[in-house]
């Protein structure tokens, strides 16, 4: 079977500016999927970067495998994308899409092109554009979980064009609708967060502890587009992914949930993804999974994923209260998690992808996970970077390197994912990369990553 991953994106993207090293490369990765089963022929078809796809050397592929083959999108609209990717005659097309700035909307584009390639005859695996749409607005997000009935954070949505224009008329006095979006906050519980209803990530967040401190930011320049207003859900931060199948003749998928891992946060109580560290799965022996209620997690979780009909892979972020879950955002796509669960499974991800989307009698379900932890360090030479995953405990490196980037905080990190057998040996690990890496090593993460491995 001739079986294509594609991805687009929506970005110029200037790789001259963009600086990855990963390892093991992503040629080793899906070369190794490719030997394991010479059965079928692989093709990759991605728009730049192509991340968790391609090793780039600026707009160029670095690194080929003789058992892959590859494909860069040219086409800019989705049915000629889809003209272009029906050409190389796949038998089944199965959608990997990755997220860019500032719109988390590429899975959106490939669910179009998904469309066209089945008017075309063609199998796919991809969310659809409904999927991708809810999961892309926050507010309807918030919508669809209230409607399903999954906990959720109690939420007020601002209309941008209301909230501005509404109160322009000559004709009126007031803006009825600026005073009603005041008159609901104030129903909130405190903390609150406010975030734009379509930015990647948690960039452009603002925690406020007061109404006045709400009001102050929604009538501050900053507000430029919809947002939402959500109480700050007290409790710990985890992430999990879905990776499954959703079969339309019978109204059910075929999901495999990835246990949770823990996420660090910042001072204001927020998930940064280029800042955090990572740590699990958690709830893997019978007194964790009591505690953290997982078989209540992973009801919620397949009622999620089969209202949503997803078709794919999906990150969700949760917040553990001590007795409920709640899900916070859902992101139909690779995510940073990915290569966390690979490496925790002791999987090139491609396999990962491969064993749960298209040969899901292999499932992840069945593989006993390591412990894990994900780390970063500052950026490194390439030597240092062989140098941590010539350790047997790094199974995983990842630097990115923005030359353009003027904030330190865009400029770019170095994850690390160690890994060990039990907690007692991931934490020894730990320390010993701590101390043969002592010079590059930044304290905080290393102390974070210790508090959260004791909690598994």
């Amino acid at each position: 079977m001739r079986i294509l991953f594609y991805s687009t994106s929506s970005n110029t993207y200037d790789g001259k500016a963009i600086k990855t090293n990963t390892l093991p490369s992503w040629k080793e990765q899906w070369e190794s999927l490719a030997e394991n089963h010479p059965e079928h022929q692989f093709i990759i078809a991605t728009q730049l970067p192509g991340m968790f796809l391609l090793d780039l050397q600026e707009n160029e592929i670095a690194q080929k495998s003789q058992k892959i083959e590859y494909h860069i999108i040219h086409s800019e609209k989705e049915k000629e994308i889809a003209m272009e990717l029906s050409e190389l005659k796949p038998d089944l097309a199965a959608a990997l899409s990755f997220y860019v700035m500032p719109y988390d909307w590429l899975t959106v584009k490939d669910a179009m092109v998904a469309d066209f390639l089945r008017d075309s005859g063609i199998k796919t695996i991809c969310h659809t554009v409904e999927t991708g749409l809810i999961c892309f607005d926050k507010w309807r997000t918030h919508e669809f979980l209230e409607k399903t009935g999954i906990n959720c954070a109690k939420t007020v949505h601002l209309n941008h064009e209301l909230y501005i224009n509404a109160g322009n008329r000559r004709e009126l006095t007031e803006n009825v609708y600026t005073q009603a979006v005041f008159h609901e906050i104030k129903k909130l519980n405190f903390p609150l967060i406010i975030k734009d209803t379509t930015g990647l990530s948690s960039f452009g967040a603002d925690v406020v502890n007061s109404y006045d401190e709400a009001v102050g930011i929604l009538r501050s320049k900053k507000t430029t587009s919809d947002r939402t207003i959500e109480e700050m859900i007290s409790g710990e931060q985890f992430g999990c992914e879905i990776y499954g199948t959703f079969d339309e003749k019978t109204g059910s998928g075929n999901y495999t949930i990835l246990p949770p891992f823990k996420f660090s946060v910042n001072q204001y109580g927020i998930t940064s993804p280029k800042q955090s560290v990572k740590a699990g799965p958690f709830g893997c022996d019978e007194e964790s999974s009591k505690k953290y209620r997982i078989s209540e997690l992973n009801e919620m979780l397949l009622k999620m994923a089969n209202s949503l009909r997803l078709n794919g892979i999906a990150q969700v972020d949760l917040v553990f209260d001590g007795k409920k879950w709640f899900v916070i955002e859902i992101n139909p796509r690779l995510s940073g998690m990915s290569t966390t669960y690979a490496s925790s499974a002791g999987l090139p991800l491609s396999k990962m992808i491969f064993n749960t989307l298209i040969n899901s009698s292999q499932s992840t379900q069945i593989l006993n996970f390591q412990f894990s932890v994900n780390i970063k360090f500052p950026i490194l030479s390439e030597k240092r970077l062989f140098e941590l995953k010539s350790l047997s405990c790094v199974a995983f490196v990842n630097q990115i390197e923005n030359k353009a980037a003027k904030q330190i905080r865009e400029q770019g990190y170095c994850e690390v994912i160690v890994c060990g057998n039990t907690k007692e040996e991931l934490l020894e690990n730990l320390l010993n990369l701590k101390e043969k890496f002592s010079d590059i090593c930044e304290a905080a993460f290393f102390e974070t990553a210790d508090n959260m491995i004791k909690l598994l």
